[in-house]
């Protein structure tokens, strides 16, 4: 994990400066990073509870805020709310109590804290780093070019509050109304431009709107199975999801443990559900479960004449496959004998984490 001087630095210095008085997390700022990308900041503790500065990366990264916006105006914490949640990429820095964090990261952040000559005296004061990453349990800072960006955006928080000290909100480009970004984009915010002496150009720029999140049709390139399945006979309807479950990972290759993914199959008459559990990381291999599939119709003696799907990333993995198996593959709504399986399944994986 990585934790630079530079990090705590810029860390200690926005936690002093409280901007979390005087902005909201509706009062986002974007900043030029120095490779050229726009960076996106929402400032979070103007409840005094939780002190958090919250970065974007494009307009992809900005999608994370405008979800957590759309999730806020849900009434309960489903099964849809946990796969948006695991589709974050993001990097928030946190102050939290020293109780919270390991204690690797307490002596590396007391180091720094002795070396520089500064005091943890505050509640809440201890910077942690948390990065958001698809599908990956939060994890710390594990790239260069994310602490860069995390360093980076503190310094233009830091910025702003200097700046709100001489001139006022609204000539900054924040908006007086405190109004939340929409979905649709084209908000005009404040727009830092950092320059060579370490100061920056005041412009705006419009928010982006939401980038619905895409899925590259999974190409099965297996013909043994491929032929083995085409020749089985068809007979049932089955409905199918893929869905993640709250236990990460370790491939023992990456730092960052995954959350696996499980292809939820049920047949739609008679209500029978089976998990085919993917063995690897879903996101890099989804291979590995279109086989497993095939290998139970195998076992089965028999294939669906029909599958039913509601989601773009289950059409996604199964178009090609089904394509080529003479499986009619269809788009539904409202598949509730799949979804109350969700529910369950997600329910009973919750009980044991």
């Amino acid at each position: 994990m990585i934790l630079t001087n530079e990090m705590l630095e810029a860390a200690f210095r926005f936690r002093s400066i409280c901007l979390w008085e005087e902005l909201t997390d509706s009062d986002v700022f974007a900043f030029r990073l120095s490779d050229g990308e726009t960076g996106y900041c929402s400032v979070m503790g103007n409840a005094g509870e939780h002190f958090s500065l919250g970065f974007y990366r494009g307009k992809n990264g900005f999608s994370s805020y405008l979800k957590t916006l759309d999730m806020g105006r849900q009434q309960s914490f489903g099964c849809e709310t946990f796969e948006t949640v695991m589709t974050f990429d993001c990097i928030n820095c946190d102050f939290v109590a020293a109780s919270t964090l390991d204690d690797t990261t307490k002596k590396r952040i007391r180091k720094y804290v002795n070396d520089a000559g500064l005091k943890i005296s505050r509640s809440n004061g201890w910077p942690d780093f948390t990065r958001f990453e698809p599908y990956k349990a939060q994890y710390g800072i594990t790239c260069e070019k994310d602490a860069r960006d995390i360093t980076e955006a503190l310094r233009a928080a830091i910025a702003v509050s200097e700046k709100l000290t001489i001139h006022d909100f609204e000539s900054l480009g924040f908006d007086k109304r405190g109004a939340y970004p929409t979905a649709k984009g084209s908000k005009l915010v404040p727009y830092l431009i950092p320059t060579a002496d370490g100061t920056y150009e005041w412009s705006t720029v419009k928010l982006p709107a939401l980038v619905q999140d895409k899925y590259a049709t999974v190409k099965f390139e297996n013909d043994i199975l491929v032929n083995m399945v085409k020749a089985l006979p068809a007979s049932c309807i089955l409905q199918l999801r893929i869905i993640h479950i709250p236990t990460p990972v370790n491939d023992g290759v990456s730092e960052v443990p995954y959350f696996p993914a499980v292809l939820i199959c049920i047949d739609a008459d008679s209500e029978y559900l089976w998990p085919i559990f993917c063995k690897e990381d879903f996101e890099k291999n989804p291979i590995l479960i279109l086989v497993e599939l095939a290998d139970t119709f195998r076992r089965n003696a028999g294939k669906p004449q029909k599958m039913q799907v509601e989601d773009a990333k289950t059409e996604a993995l199964l178009e090609d496959f089904c394509r080529q198996c003479s499986i009619v593959l269809v788009r539904e709504q409202n598949l509730s004998a799949l979804n109350e399986a969700w529910v369950s399944l997600l329910d009973n994986f919750m009980s044991f984490s």
